[in-house]
């Protein structure tokens, strides 16, 4: 088949791009199998192939290449997984910006032709007329060049990334997940916190199950919501005996997708790196500057909650007093009203939560005390006095 153009560096796969098995209301994702690494190895040679010749030449080149026996739309999906391997760079003899600033002055001057506000221009920049020509638009995207991949897949792995990426580019189309893991919960919720995904945990002899939202549950965010979801994914695959049940609409149909650890995805070789927000480094920072009685601990325990667990992101303690608190990435008023509501059912009422308004994934109002607003800094001192409110209620 001829290679179907795409654009080197691309990142999700779009919608035409998802191979797939459909039965009535079930999807499954159409696997490659060892057959498929014939013509990924030739994919791979052809993209190492273009490294120096800028994106537009590379984009000419790949857009003939007859891959024999490759399904057209796996190997279009193929190459927008394998171009993120290969960066492009601005090469020229100097910087393109003064190039052009300089280029034009000198063209601007009367009775001055083309060629001799080259020549002027060279000689200004101490360059040729030709590195003077190739350096003026050479920070265009098409004129960028090949830089090598740092590491090259061998066909197998890259039929696992590419296998990867198409369980994200569907779960970017789906409008609720359910996720269940066995081990290293604590590092799957911790990263689903990170992400600022709308999530709620229940613990059970089979392991936790993650229930979130899906991009297509939203009216706001949807694409950068899409996107935490999608990074997301690999923290989940990088666990054993994990599953992942989610609903979507694809291709204007409502079905059902299924996936585990059972197939052929690429697992992470670690569990992604524990690490705070940039709103909760501050918040930390500015917060143990206040010197107050309250400590701040980072919490990893589990809070039974009703039939839920919670995880909170923090910890507040003075002396025989305890209250959590939770920031809230992205959220709808319906979530937050759910969550606040089965908290208070399961007698957890020593909480504060806070959100980020700019965040806000749908419009409505949540009036509560528990509830903080900030936007993309949390006050610390406000954090400290509604704990002390808290504190001052418990009985």
């Amino acid at each position: 088949m001829t290679l179907a153009p795409g654009r080197v560096g691309g990142s999700m796969l779009t919608e035409a791009l998802l191979c797939v098995d459909e039965t009535a209301s079930q999807i499954r994702p159409r696997w490659l199998t060892v057959r498929d690494e014939v013509w990924v190895r030739s994919l791979l040679d052809a993209l190492d192939g273009q490294v120096g010749r800028t994106v537009d030449e590379a984009e000419r080149t790949l857009s003939e290449i007859d891959l024999h026996g490759a399904p057209a739309r796996a190997a279009a999906g193929m190459r927008v997984v394998l171009e993120r391997r290969w960066k492009s760079v601005v090469v020229s003899a100097a910087p393109p910006r003064a190039v052009r600033q300089r280029a034009f002055e000198e063209a601007a001057r009367p009775g001055v032709s083309t060629d001799q506000a080259l020549v002027a221009a060279a000689a200004a920049l101490g360059i040729s007329p030709a590195e003077v020509i190739v350096s003026l638009y050479a920070d265009r995207p098409g004129a960028r060049r090949l830089v090598a991949a740092e590491q090259v897949p061998s066909p197998r792995e890259a039929i696992e990334l590419y296998h990867l990426a198409l369980v994200q580019g569907l779960l970017f189309r789906s409008e609720a997940v359910e996720v269940r893991v066995r081990e290293h919960v604590r590092a799957v919720v911790r990263f689903a916190k990170l992400k600022g995904l709308l999530c709620t945990f229940a613990a059970s002899a089979e392991g936790t199950t993650i229930a979130l939202s899906g991009p297509l549950s939203l009216f706001r965010h949807t694409t950068k919501y899409g996107h935490a979801l999608g990074s997301f994914f690999p923290a989940v695959a990088a666990t054993p005996g994990w599953s992942v049940d989610a609903e979507l609409v694809l291709r204007g149909r409502r079905v059902h997708l299924v996936v585990s650890a059972g197939d052929p995805i690429a697992a992470a070789h670690a569990l992604p790196r524990d690490a705070d927000s940039t709103v909760e480094r501050r918040f930390a920072r500015e917060f143990r500057r206040l010197g107050s009685a309250w400590g701040l601990h980072r919490e990893t325990a589990a809070v039974p909650a009703g039939g839920k667990v919670f995880f909170p992101d923090f910890t507040l303690r003075r002396g025989e007093d305890t209250v959590y608190l939770e920031i809230v990435g992205y959220y709808t008023p319906e979530y937050l009203r759910s969550k606040l509501n089965s908290l208070r059912r399961s007698g957890l009422t020593n909480l504060i939560v806070c959100i980020d308004e700019d965040l806000a994934c749908d419009d409505g109002e949540i009036a509560a005390r528990e509830v903080l607003r900030y936007r993309k800094r949390l006050d610390a001192a406000a954090v400290v006095t509604a704990a002390a409110r808290i504190a001052a209620r418990a009985p």
